[in-house]
């Protein structure tokens, strides 16, 4: 194991701490790219030590390749690829000198700002979950490409008054035409055989993983959850299952996991610390529960990667 830390980073220090292109898009908190040559100086700055960002991060690589890391997963990205890491998940990753690639950024709450329809994306969480790199044909390619032009063209028409609705237009055509690559390639049923489709439960279940996403590491229990979307435990469980497949207890459990093997990979951090950073009593508590969910104790774990 190395001596990296994870670095958590917003968006917007991201932004900020990282010169941005004239022929780059930022709006509202989001921030599309025109192509970007991975030189040496870009590898040095963007892939050095593993980071998690609060934004959902969408790769494209039109050229070369690039070797990527998410959530303790590697994955290689080669011409046509398109690679999908949503908030909270750990990247790391380089590229070949002749790499290039394009890259979309944008915070969870800009997707309601646009009115992008929910329901329709609630069920490719499930799939970006299982599938994160797709490799596009031609036209799939040429459509989200042309989005990315057409979306970095609006910041030359600041001074019009129409220009905020055609970029909030466009971002949600690019929005639905990643959705669409995703569905197309990815088989819901494959990952949820019993999975029921209905608008009730999959409009629970979005907002049960974005509580999820922000809670995880304090809380642990279907009860705060519930409480947090005005359920009763049981009807929590019940509608979770439906929408996904899995329990909310599943659901928690695998956050809590996946952030301690994180941990344990990525950061010099005791065991204990790990422990009191997972809001676990004691370590022995967060050794036992640890154990219950991968077969390893953490000192095992962190040894053997």
């Amino acid at each position: 194991m190395g001596e990296q830390d994870i670095t958590d980073i917003s968006l917007t220090t991201l932004l900020e701490n990282f010169e941005r292109r004239k022929e780059d898009f930022h709006y509202g908190g989001c921030l599309i790219t025109s192509k970007i040559c991975l030189d040496k100086n870009v590898r040095r700055m963007l892939f050095r030590k593993p980071i998690r960002l609060n934004a959902s991060l969408i790769i494209l690589c039109s050229k070369g390749s690039i070797s990527l890391t998410s959530n303790q997963t590697h994955y290689t990205l080669r011409e046509h690829a398109m690679f999908i890491n949503r908030p909270t998940a750990i990247i790391q990753g380089e590229a070949q000198e002749d790499a290039e690639i394009y890259v979309a950024m944008w915070p969870e709450m800009f997707i309601q700002q646009i009115n992008v329809d929910l329901k329709l994306m609630t069920g490719l969480l499930l799939k970006v979950d299982k599938n994160q790199l797709l490799y596009l044909d031609d036209k799939e390619w040429g459509d989200i490409m042309h989005s990315f032009s057409d979306i970095c063209t609006e910041q030359t028409y600041r001074s019009d008054s129409f220009t905020a609705e055609i970029i909030r237009s466009e971002f949600r055509l690019l929005i639905y035409r990643i959705c669409r690559v995703i569905d197309h390639y990815t088989d819901i049923s494959e990952i949820t055989p019993n999975l029921v489709p209905h608008d009730r439960h999959e409009r629970y279940f979005e907002r049960f993983v974005q509580t999820l996403s922000r809670h995880y590491m304090q809380e642990r229990s279907v009860g705060f959850y519930a409480d947090e979307l005005n359920l009763t435990p049981k009807y929590l469980t019940t509608v979770i299952r439906k929408a996904s497949g899995r329990t909310a207890t599943d659901w928690i459990n695998s956050f809590v996991i996946l952030e301690a093997k994180n941990m344990l990979k990525y950061s010099a951090l005791s065991i204990q610390e790990i422990a009191y950073r997972l809001n676990f009593p004691n370590q022995s508590f967060f050794g036992k529960y640890f154990k219950n969910h991968t077969g390893k104790t953490p000192s095992a774990y962190r040894e053997d990667d």
